[in-house]
């Protein structure tokens, strides 16, 4: 393949897929254009959590995968992923949300991870902080934790660049050509690119990316907001896993020294990343409820993003039906960077081999509009 396969987005997903075109196919002349910096979409507004707790074994088979190479990061790309497992907690107020839960707790165990469950009176005498007043019952997972953004993303980048793949930063894709059904060249402001393998990595803007192809993409961008507080200690260890409502939307964990506060309540599509002017005092409240130490505590900074959206709240990554050449990896509903160690893999193999070495069947485009039912992902934070 002479020509280069052009990747548009240059965040976790972008790079990942780069690096692995690169190191896999020896496909050293792919580009990636960004049209901001490296990294400052939704990557930029990850807080760099990895699961395994889903309710799609596509999802946990993603995360195993990827896991494994973050253990390996620093090895293969020498920068230090800071990869800390303080677990990951799901608790419910709501038989019917129990319920799920205990079925992502056995799937997920079916596939060799370790999670336990955990009654009320089990959640409150493991994280006395915490108050437990409805919650039934959840699940916790040790194997589930945190990493650096940063880190693996300028690891992927500065591999890539070593083995030939070209960046272009503040670089705004204005055309995608198509001719005869067949991807032919994608056109910026300064530039025109001929090729015949266009892969759309751009996140939330994926869908508008796509209208320049005349494909669409149904992917939506939705605002979110997470609060960390200054240095905090009351009564809460240092290390606690990340513990979420499923009914209430309520997450609250560690972030070096201080705490997390983030509330996933739906909110309208949007690309403008602004909210209620009580946002954070309605999130504030709903923590102070569940920890009341947190009373004491106070806002250091907040980190705002986009989740990319899908109606079933998967991703999408396949090539796009009807026009040869274009691709799409986007969609992961918060779940990106955990993912991207293993998706730029499955990206590459796919583009190159048009076969991946796990199943990803069900993450196609063409599952939209069909008549084949769809598996939504159930657990979104």
């Amino acid at each position: 393949m002479n020509e280069p396969v052009v990747i548009i987005g240059g965040g976790i997903i972008g790079a990942s897929v780069a690096y692995n075109l690169a190191s896999l196919y020896s496909l050293r002349n792919s580009i990636v254009l960004e049209k901001s910096r490296l990294g400052s979409g939704s990557t930029s507004g990850s807080l760099g959590g990895f699961r395994h707790q889903f309710s799609n074994e596509t999802a946990i088979k993603l995360t195993i995968e990827s896991v494994k190479i973050l253990d390996q990061f620093e090895a293969a790309f020498g920068y230090d992923p800071l990869v800390r497992r303080d677990g990951y907690s799901f608790i419910a107020s709501e038989e019917n949300s129990l319920a799920q839960l205990k079925k992502n707790l056995e799937l997920t165990k079916r596939l060799g991870i370790n999670v336990e469950f955990l009654k009320k009176g089990e959640l409150q005498w493991r994280f006395p902080f915490y108050s437990f007043e409805g919650i039934i019952g959840g699940t916790l997972c040790m194997a589930d934790g945190h990493a650096s953004t940063l880190a693996v993303l300028q690891g992927y980048v500065s591999k890539s660049k070593t083995l030939g793949v070209k960046f272009y930063e503040n670089t705004e894709v204005i055309g995608i050509s198509v001719e005869d059904g067949e991807v032919t060249a994608v056109v910026t402001a300064e530039s025109r690119i001929e090729t015949s393998k266009v892969l759309i990595a751009a996140g939330a803007f994926s869908g508008v990316v796509g209208k320049l192809a005349g494909a669409n993409i149904p992917i939506k961008p939705y605002p979110r907001k997470i609060l960390v507080t200054h240095a905090f200690s009351s009564s809460i260890p240092s290390e606690i896993p990340l513990i979420i409502d499923v009914d209430s939307t309520l997450a609250i964990g560690r972030e070096g020294n201080g705490m997390i506060l983030a509330d996933n309540e739906p909110t309208d599509s949007s690309f403008e990343l602004s909210f209620p002017a009580n946002y954070d005092d309605r999130v504030i409240s709903k923590a102070v409820k569940r920890v009341p130490s947190l009373a004491n505590a106070s806002v250091a900074y907040s980190d705002i993003g986009l989740y990319e959206m899908t109606p079933d709240s998967n991703p999408i990554v396949s090539e796009i039906e009807g026009i040869e050449g274009l691709y799409c990896c986007s969609g992961f509903a918060g779940h990106g960077f955990m993912h991207a160690p293993a998706i730029g893999r499955i990206m590459a193999e796919l583009i190159v081999e048009r076969k991946t070495h796990i199943d990803i069947s069900e993450y196609d485009l063409g599952r939209f509009g069909s008549e084949k039912a769809q598996n939504s992902e159930r657990l979104i934070i």
